[in-house]
């Protein structure tokens, strides 16, 4: 539980909740951010029932959703990432083991780089028992102008 930014990305967390449209609350609500600084956030959750697929591991939608949701964290905790987090590009996943109930799951989520325009990010999520690594992610994020109400 480190990093400079360690309290801002508490925050953003605090605020995930129910908001009647899909932003991945409830997959996300028991993570706990471990460290946090200028573009990284790392954060670990145990896989819990609702986060499952049949097999009763880690559902490869809810994976992608947390990459999506984190590395727009990481995005947000770059001296440009306020208060525009863009819209994704692409997001690519490659699953490679599996984490089962009840397993803690820790997800590092970090900025390659950030442009005016795009960003590129990458997560690593990996078994906290035994390091195996889960899955890995890469995210795309544009950032198109903001149009001004009228």
């Amino acid at each position: 539980m480190s990093g400079k930014l360690f309290p801002v990305a508490v925050n953003i967390l605090k605020n995930f909740g129910p908001t009647g449209k899909f932003n991945g609350a409830a997959i996300a609500s028991n993570t706990r951010p471990v460290h946090a600084d200028e573009g990284n956030l790392r954060l670990e959750f145990e896989v819990e029932p609702g986060q499952t697929n049949n097999f009763k591991t880690l559902h490869g939608g809810c994976t992608a959703t947390l990459i999506d949701n984190f590395t727009t964290i990481a995005l947000m905790l770059t001296k440009e990432g306020k208060p525009h987090p863009g819209v994704s590009v692409d997001l690519h996943v490659t699953y490679l083991a599996a984490a089962q109930i009840g397993e803690t799951v820790v997800l590092d989520a970090t900025v390659t780089k950030r442009g005016r325009t795009i960003a590129f990010t990458k997560a690593e999520l990996y078994r906290k028992s035994d390091n195996t690594l889960i899955a890995t992610g890469v995210h795309t994020k544009a950032f198109p102008p903001i149009k001004k109400a009228e």
